[in-house]
C-alpha cells in the first residue's frame, strides 16, 4: 500500500487526509484541504516535517502520525 485516505472529525468538522508514501525514500506527502506537506521518518522512528508548511488544523498531527506508524510500519522494507 502506498496511498491512504482517511476522514477524521476535528471539533465536529470532518477533515479528509490523503497520505502518500514517496517511493524509495522514508518520506510521506500529506494533503489536507489542498495544502501539501512532507514528513520524513528518521532512523530513530521520529516523524519530522520536511517543509515549512503548516497544517490547517494542528489537531490533525496526532492522526497523521498514527496513520504513518500504523499503516507504514515496515518502511525499511518499502525502500
Amino acid at each position: 500500500m502506498r496511498n491512504l485516505a482517511c476522514t477524521f472529525k476535528v471539533n465536529g468538522v470532518p477533515k479528509r487526509i490523503c497520505l502518500k508514501k514517496i517511493a524509495k525514500e522514508r518520506k510521506f506527502r500529506v494533503t489536507v484541504e489542498g495544502v501539501q506537506m512532507e514528513y520524513s521518518l528518521t532512523e530513530q522512528d521520529k516523524i519530522l516535517p520536511v517543509s515549512d508548511s503548516q497544517l490547517p488544523d494542528t489537531a490533525l498531527l496526532p492522526h497523521i502520525e498514527w496513520m504513518i506508524r500504523h499503516y507504514f510500519n515496515n518502511t525499511k522494507q518499502l525502500i
